[in-house]
């Protein structure tokens, strides 16, 4: 059986991101009986979890590497290329690099964007497998690697736990959970949006309108901007949020929120579908699974809403249909949990063992 490292040094903010599904397929692979270890910080997800430090990384030791984030090439080549090309390499494009570095423009230019792209270049001369969570993704990645390394995709997943809990009563508000980060997330548009939709339904002034799930480097910004605008009535800061509370959050809540400038595939998307809840995103949000036939994470009057991108009015309109209308919203809910079942994490998983296998 062949023994496999799993590296993700990324942060937590929530119990999400590329750090939690490094660690779904670290309990997947030792399920199925490979010998696995971690290598990053996984406490905020157990804090009995043993994971292997730099110094006792070897490139004698694994047959496969498992790379969530481009911070741990440095390490890679640090460490483990030293054995003849014994072990092989797949990384997955959870940052949504390729697709960021094309629509960045001048931003391009930023030392945090050009030294990312510059590690992609390197891992170009040992990386194996390439995996796309999106159809651009894939798309771009066959272009950027040519030959040089095999590209797949395998769209993201929710872990088993995230489900419906039908006794638990809906409360009446909507739900973001995220990172809290101006620079991608936006989340002042959002605090302003809500705004804007009390202010046209001022029989809502005193309810509980949304719940921000996360933290972030702009968590006191966005606290305080909610309170300046008279919100703290409307608008509920949780912080870090472990899986059992997150499946509670997103079953109290009506719909689920991004306001987002960019996502690649995001697992709170789908662990939110997962639980029953349609989408509201913005077109900026909405996955391409699929270019032909053309196939998107949400279709518009199915399983969630997309309005456009920046437009308060757009985005007030189109939260107001799914806040006041309950035939409506159910209607979603009940596609966007039937589409959930594309993402459950077995289909994932099993993509990724064949490939293990296989080199």
């Amino acid at each position: 059986m062949k023994r496999i490292l799993i590296m993700d040094t990324g942060s937590f903010r929530v119990f999400g991101g590329a750090a939690k599904t490094a660690y779904d397929t670290y309990k997947y692979f030792r399920e199925m009986g490979y010998k696995v270890d971690l290598f990053g910080d996984f406490s905020p997800i157990d804090r009995k979890i043993k994971t292997v430090k730099e110094e006792e990384l070897r490139p004698d030791i694994y047959d496969v590497v498992l790379l969530n984030s481009v911070r741990d090439i440095p390490v890679v080549e640090r460490k483990l290329l030293g054995n003849q090309g014994r072990t092989r390499f797949i990384y997955t494009d959870r940052g949504n690099l390729l697709n960021n570095f094309k629509n960045a423009g001048i931003k391009r230019l930023l030392p945090k964007m050009v030294v990312r792209h510059y590690l992609m270049h390197r891992m170009k001369r040992w990386l194996g497998y390439y995996v796309a969570l999106t159809a651009e993704q894939e798309e771009l990645a066959r272009g950027f690697f040519a030959r040089s390394t095999k590209v797949v995709f395998i769209p993201n997943w929710y872990s088993r736990a995230f489900r419906v809990e039908r006794d638990l009563r809906k409360k009446k508000c909507a739900i973001y959970v995220g990172r809290l980060d101006e620079r991608q997330k936006k989340v002042s548009f959002l605090i302003k949006g809500i705004y804007e939709f009390i202010r046209e339904n001022q029989s809502l002034k005193d309810c509980i309108i949304l719940r921000i799930v996360g933290g972030g480097p702009d968590e006191k910004r966005y606290i305080e901007l909610s309170d300046s605008m008279g919100l703290s009535k409307n608008i509920e800061f949780i912080k870090f949020a472990p899986e059992e509370d997150l499946i509670r959050l997103y079953n109290e809540a009506l719909f689920f929120v991004s306001t987002s400038e960019w996502e690649g595939m995001a697992g709170t998307f789908v662990e939110a579908m997962a639980c029953g809840l349609p989408l509201l995103i913005n077109q900026y949000n909405n996955t391409v699974l699929s270019k032909r036939p053309l196939k998107s994470l949400v279709e518009d009057g199915y399983n969630g809403l997309i309005y456009e991108y920046g437009d308060l009015r757009s985005f007030c309109s189109e939260f107001g249909r799914l806040y006041l209308d309950p035939e409506f919203r159910k209607r979603l809910a009940k596609n966007s949990l039937e589409f959930s079942s594309e993402f459950a994490l077995e289909k994932s998983m099993k993509r990724y063992r064949d490939i293990v296998d296989r080199v």
